[in-house]
């Protein structure tokens, strides 16, 4: 089985030990990591570079981050297509905006709104892990992505984190 952790809109411009630590033990067994965007700066993208990291980028992320990594991408892990976008505009008709960025894909990753997603439309799954210091109503959220032959995403609690925040 590969196990994929998922974050997006980390919006940080330091790392800290709390930041470590959380990610330490949120992705400790993961095969490698997607970021679905506003990373917001190279330090962030630097350590999470110590896994296999899959990103793209966001509309917060800095200059370097946005000539650096794509829009969007597709990650074809066995046999399995996931498409991996940031988003853009509102949150609503975010999960239209984000399907209609890709064709043929099994699954879609997207960040954008904070607002954490698990849903199947039109036989896509997508996903949207939140972010890790939460927004709005949320709590803090990441992802996990387990494959084998089938697409299972569920949702990480992260609670009361205090690592370096923009």
């Amino acid at each position: 089985m590969i196990r994929i952790g998922i974050l997006s809109d980390t919006h940080i411009t330091s790392i800290n030990d709390d930041f470590k630590r959380i990610l330490k033990n949120i992705f400790r067994d993961v095969d490698m990591i997607f970021h679905a965007g506003d990373m917001t700066s190279m330090v962030v993208y630097d350590y999470l570079s110590t896994w296999d990291l899959k990103a793209v980028r966001g509309n917060m992320d800095d200059f370097t981050l946005r000539t650096i990594l794509p829009d969007k991408r597709i990650e074809e892990i066995e046999g399995i297509k996931i498409g991996i976008i940031h988003g853009r505009g509102g949150p609503d008709g975010i999960e239209e905006l984000v399907l209609s960025e890709f064709q043929d894909v099994d699954a879609v990753v997207f960040g954008h709104s904070h607002v954490p997603l698990n849903i199947v439309k039109k036989g896509i799954h997508l996903f949207n892990p939140g972010s890790l210091k939460g927004r709005y109503s949320y709590p803090g959220s990441a992802g996990i992505l387990e494959l084998d032959g089938e697409v299972r995403f569920k949702h990480l609690s992260v609670h009361n984190p205090t690592y370096p925040q923009t």
